[in-house]
Order: structure tokens, then C-alpha cells, then sequence
């Protein structure tokens, strides 16, 4: 885990697609624990051997190990951060969007947290030159972090945050708090997959998943609150 400060950021982009808009300023209150890397196949094995953890997701015969775990409900999700909370004492859950997207700028304003430009090499998604892009995930820790520590915020899997999709950012609570609304069917889902193009993996870039469907691109990173 690498523990991220409390600050202000504003979230969003004018770069982007109109969901990414209105930037909006967002003051994220305490400082919370952030997994470095997203939650791999190790990790999720270790809860399922333990039976705190009900599925035992397929990894389409790409490898589990260090490999992000994939092909998982948010219901899954749930169950893997309950035994992790009971398994250490600690508050583990999904992050609100506006607080993933404030460990993935770590301190950034700009498209990716190096720059406006997707660097080849630098991450894996599609055409971005890496022996993975395109064709599967990669094993976590590949590239190099931001500067808050954390790994791949930017492409291999995209990432489960706890708001409910909208198509905007006009209700978007200011104060880190997720958004959450009545029918929730989708989920926003952050930081793009070797799947899509570079666009996709930008700090802003917002996306949508039905709850009720998983994916072989998309994941999860664990945030811990701290007393």
C-alpha cells in the first residue's frame, strides 16, 4: 500500500469527452492507503483458498500469479474486500471515482500523470508498444509508478470505483464522495485496459460497466481508510 495525502484537485478534463465535464474542483478530506498494485490473481487466490472468496475467476489461460485478476463481479469484489477487512483489521473498500482518479494524477493536471501524451512503452494498451499491448494483461509493476507509488493507473486493466455511472459530472459530490443514485445497473469504471487505445487511459477518462456483467479487462485496486 503507499498512503496518499489529503488535498484539492480538480477532476476532469476539457481535453477529453463531454462525460469528463464539467471540471470540477474536489477536495478529497483524509489521507487514505491505496493498494500499489491492482488486486492480482495471488492475492484473489489467497481469499478464495480461504474461502472468504466464493469464485475462482478464470485468467483465459493468459497466467494467474501477478497478473491482475479479471472476469469478476462487483458482488465477487465485495466479498474479496469484507475478508480482507475481517483478515486485517482494516477498513478496505473500492474508491469513490473522484478519489481514484485523485491517487492516479498524484499531484498531475495533465492527460496522463508524465504528461498530455501517451509515452510508447509506458503502459500497456493498445498501440502503446509493449509485447502485451492489444492481445492480453500484463503482470502488475511492468512500467514505471506515479508519484504516489502506484502502478499501471494508466492502462492493463480498468478499474471498478464506487459511483454509478452518469453522463456527466453536474451532481458530482465535491468532497470525495462517490455519486450513487437509485437504479444503479452501471458502474463507472476507471484507467483504461490493454484492450483500448491510449485515449481511454487518461486520469479523466470515464467508462461504463453493466454490474451485472464481467470482463477480461477489467479489475480493481483496494483503498484502505486510515483512523
Amino acid at each position: 500500500m503507499s498512503v496518499i495525502p489529503s488535498g484539492t484537485f480538480m477532476m476532469g478534463s476539457t481535453k477529453g469527452k463531454k462525460r469528463e465535464l464539467p471540471v470540477t474542483q474536489v477536495n478529497i478530506g483524509n489521507p487514505l492507503a491505496v493498494s500499489r498494485y491492482e488486486i492480482t490473481f495471488d492475492e484473489w487466490d489467497a481469499c478464495y483458498n480461504s474461502k472468504g472468496c466464493s469464485k475462482k475467476p478464470s485468467d483465459r489461460n493468459w497466467g494467474r500469479g501477478r497478473r491482475p485478476v479479471i472476469n469478476v463481479l462487483l458482488t465477487d469484489i465485495t466479498e474479496y474486500l469484507s475478508w480482507l477487512t475481517i483478515k486485517t483489521g482494516y477498513k478496505y473498500r473500492l474508491p469513490s471515482e473522484s478519489e481514484w482518479e485523485y491517487a492516479a494524477r498524484a499531484g498531475s493536471q495533465t492527460e496522463f500523470y508524465w504528461g498530455d501524451h501517451m509515452q510508447i512503452g509506458a503502459a500497456n494498451c493498445r498501440g502503446c508498444g509493449t509485447k502485451w499491448s492489444g492481445i492480453k494483461s500484463a503482470p502488475v509493476g511492468q512500467f514505471r509508478p506515479n508519484a504516489w507509488g502506484l502502478y499501471d493507473v494508466h492502462g492493463n486493466v480498468l478499474e471498478y470505483v464506487t459511483d454509478c455511472w452518469t453522463t456527466n459530472h453536474n451532481n458530482l459530490p465535491n468532497d470525495g464522495s462517490p455519486l450513487l443514485t437509485k437504479n444503479c445497473l452501471s458502474k463507472v469504471v476507471k484507467g483504461g485496459a490493454w484492450y483500448y487505445l491510449p485515449k481511454v487511459s487518461r486520469s479523466a477518462s470515464r467508462a461504463r460497466n453493466d454490474r451485472r456483467v464481467s470482463g477480461y479487462f477489467i479489475g480493481f485496486r483496494a483503498f484502505r481508510e486510515l483512523e
